[in-house]
């Protein structure tokens, strides 16, 4: 699986980003507080439709915004797929999959894969 494409809209600190990404290792570089963590939290909310970081998606809705909105593009077995959605805390999330709505969000699930490694889980490694 290769991530082409994310665009986020009202998520956590970015009013808007594109990103177009190519195949292979993709490292984002920048000082604390700049949004890395951000991207890598968008695209584990479209692979487990939940954040690794908070407990309710009204935190991941940008201050000053009803909604925020991922959306992917990736490639998989050779195959396009694209995967948005919408968190409207308070109403739900609405999720679509190569541009038709699903009836229950977590019928996306293992449409995207990731592995998420964070700061938390050095403790795993060290031993603490």
């Amino acid at each position: 699986m290769h991530l082409r494409v994310l665009d986020l809209t009202d998520f956590r600190s970015y009013e808007h980003v594109t990103l177009q990404l190519r195949p292979g290792v993709t490292v984002f570089v920048g000082s604390n507080g700049q949004g890395k963590t951000n991207l890598v939290e968008a695209v584990w909310y479209l692979a487990a439709l939940s954040s690794h970081r908070v407990s309710h998606d009204a935190a991941m809705v940008r201050r000053g915004a009803e909604t925020a909105i991922i959306r992917a593009g990736f490639v998989r077995a050779g195959r396009d797929v694209r995967v948005d959605a919408q968190l409207a805390p308070g109403r739900g999330t609405t999720i679509r999959l190569n541009g038709q709505g699903l009836s229950r969000p977590r019928e996306v699930l293992g449409q995207v894969r990731a592995v998420l490694f964070s700061p938390e889980d050095l403790a795993l490694i060290k031993g603490e």
